[in-house]
């Protein structure tokens, strides 16, 4: 009888031993998965790869701050030149998680129902770059940001597509008068078109994979946007004239499928957000530096420059603009009013 019970302890013993090593193995895998799991993201753009490229740029900072924070648990893989699509097709497989994170036109991106944001483009709305930067990273540039939450992103910040300036095949375009009769191409985006209208041009809305063709058929005279287009695009081939109006800013933003971000820890939520601003200001810095360079490159392909044109007789021109977005969207009124008074800080 003693000798049943001792062999009964021992067995006891023996499978409560047993149960404490699998239960230590089970701890000690689980906790070295959760250190080597790592995670790879898509980040994607439909531009140039190159470290001066606003988009570009702003992709590969995001990419080196968490890699780096987070130990390398979240990983990427950067997809420029519409390696994945479109500005809308990158869009979509945002939206629906098949692409983590775009750093996307703003254009596109308010089409996704965030309409608000297309306020940021209007004419002659900032005094200069220390205001506009003031909006987009203050708490106006918040607020918009916010906005994209509801149609299944995380905004974490804007950088510029550029400062937009207009170039032309037929003559300078000095002043507001000089629009008149001319077929210009334009992004499909109401400000865009209306800006045109105002300024007395012929709006012809063409997408930018087609601007090339459309310059060089004689469909358009002339088009806006910053001198990195120009340089990238080649339009010294096509267009003789360049006006640095710096009439408004084309913008960009870096956006993060809204579930995969709520997905994370709050410590790694908090880290895409801080390496999102710090990205889109890096972003802006690298492609504002690049641009006095790409003008020179357009100067040596033989292209005109007017450095000095008549900006006043375009903001007057391109006030009707904002009395119709005042008619039209009367929710947007405020903000604009706010960005306006802001300028008297600059």
């Amino acid at each position: 009888m003693y000798f049943k019970i001792i062999k009964g302890e021992l067995k006891m013993k023996r499978i409560k031993f047993l149960l404490v090593i699998s239960i230590l193995v089970l701890v000690l895998s689980t906790v070295s998965l959760g250190v080597m799991a790592t995670s790879t993201w898509k980040i994607a753009h439909v531009c140039i790869a190159e470290a001066d490229n606003s988009y570009h740029a702003t992709c590969l900072k995001f990419k080196e701050i968490i890699e780096e924070k987070t130990n390398g648990r979240i990983k990427f893989e950067i997809y420029p030149q519409m390696q994945l699509g479109s500005d809308r097709e990158i869009l979509e497989g945002v939206q629906t998680g098949l692409i983590e994170v775009s750093a996307s036109t703003l254009g596109p991106a308010s089409a996704f129902g965030v309409g608000i944001v297309d306020l940021l483009e209007l004419p002659f709305l900032y005094k200069n770059i220390e205001h506009l930067d003031a909006v987009l990273d203050g708490p106006i540039g918040e607020e918009l940001l916010g906005s994209f939450e509801k149609v299944g992103f995380k905004a974490l910040g804007f950088f510029d597509d550029g400062i937009a300036n207009f170039t032309n095949s037929k003559r300078q375009l000095h002043s507001a008068k000089d629009f008149k009769g001319l077929q210009m191409r334009t992004m499909e985006a109401p400000i865009k078109i209306a800006t045109m209208k105002a300024l007395g041009g012929n709006p012809v809305p063409i997408a930018y994979a087609e601007l090339y063709s459309a310059l060089q058929t004689g469909v358009v005279d002339g088009q806006s946007n910053a001198h990195w287009v120009t340089v990238a695009r080649s339009l010294w081939e096509v267009q003789k004239y360049v006006s640095c109006t710096q009439h408004c800013w084309g913008g960009a933003v870096l956006l993060v499928n809204f579930k995969k971000f709520n997905a994370l820890s709050l410590e790694d939520q908090q880290i895409v957000i801080e390496a999102g601003k710090e990205a889109c200001q890096y972003g802006r810095k690298m492609g504002r530096g690049a641009e006095d360079r790409h003008l020179q490159t357009c100067i040596e392909h033989g292209m005109i420059v007017d450095l000095n044109p008549d900006t006043e007789s375009m903001r007057e021109a391109t006030e009707q603009v904002y009395e119709d977005i005042y008619n039209k969207h009367d929710d947007w009124k405020q903000v604009i009013v706010e960005i306006k008074k802001l300028a008297s800080d600059f």
